[in-house]
């Protein structure tokens, strides 16, 4: 059942990867990397400000050592599939949202296993050896990022009228699977792949992940709105991408980190995705509108 799950998510992730790559063009691109400020903000809010962030709240609040390394551990995870999706639901820049996904997927190939295992010496008091599967890694994001995205713009570049009327379709039968995928994954008990976590356990992290939601959301968007005066489209897709992170990533590194899965490393990646997705969505819907 839980290998059912697993297979279920990526499949519905790799769906919504086509369906983005399907309202794109290329020329999309080349304006994100002729235009570079935006770009180069959105990594540096991902790479930097959010790890610190999470470093900061990690060590005010009273964490196990377990669950402080696992709050660092979703930081250092960058929003890939799910965040570009909201950006896609939204009509915000996805060109932009894509290209911070795929540098940073590649980015994170070093400062994943550098920053965990540092984050587990510091906060655990041992230096823990972060074991993963670099090949493993990079074949997940070619599956579920790059080829769905390479097909779909093959799709809309062949079939223009057929990937404009699916657009809307696509939007909505994506949202739903997504909506279904998650809620058996986070809400299911843990012998049919749920994930096991108690009501306490919720409630002990819920105020340390929501103010590092928070804090890297709001304020990726202060800054970018403020400090570089980028246009609220691309502050709000900033926004999303630096608030909404990858937690089936953050899982993995978690139990490559404990050597199993199940321990309290992975908490605070499960708390987080349970609100994350609603409270972005929410913040990025407000935004757009107010700066369109």
């Amino acid at each position: 059942m839980t290998n059912f799950i697993d297979y279920l998510l990526s499949a519905v992730l790799m769906l919504i990867t086509f369906a983005i790559g399907s309202s794109l063009r290329v020329r999309d691109f080349g304006r994100i990397f002729k235009q570079s400020k935006p770009l180069y903000l959105g990594l540096t809010l991902q790479m930097i400000f959010l790890p610190l962030c999470a470093f900061i709240i990690a060590s005010m609040f009273e964490l196990s050592p377990e669950e402080k390394v696992g709050l660092f551990l979703v930081a250092i995870c960058p929003g890939g599939t799910t965040s570009n999706f909201i950006s896609y639901l939204i009509n915000a820049d996805t060109a932009l949202a894509v290209a911070l996904t795929t540098v940073n997927s590649l980015l994170i190939l070093i400062t994943i296993p550098l920053l965990s295992t540092w984050s587990a010496g510091y906060f655990m008091g041992e230096n823990a050896q972060v074991q993963l599967d670099l090949w493993g890694m990079v074949w997940e994001v070619l599956k579920v990022i790059v080829i769905p995205l390479f097909v779909g713009l093959l799709f809309r570049r062949f079939f223009p009228r057929v990937s404009y009327r699916l657009r809307q379709p696509l939007k909505i039968a994506t949202t739903l699977l997504l909506g279904l995928v998650f809620l058996i994954k986070f809400f299911a008990g843990k012998e049919s792949g749920g994930s096991g976590i108690s009501v306490d356990g919720i409630l002990h992290l819920f105020p340390s992940t929501l103010l590092m939601h928070l804090t890297a959301m709001i304020g990726s968007y202060l800054i970018a709105v403020k400090a570089f005066r980028l246009s609220g489209v691309q502050s709000t897709t900033i926004s999303i991408e630096v608030g909404l992170q990858n937690t089936v990533l953050a899982i993995a590194v978690a139990s490559k980190l404990a050597g199993h899965s199940g321990t309290p490393l992975e908490h605070p990646a499960l708390v987080y995705a349970m609100f994350s997705f609603f409270t972005t969505m929410t913040f990025a819907f407000i935004t757009i509108r107010m700066k369109r």
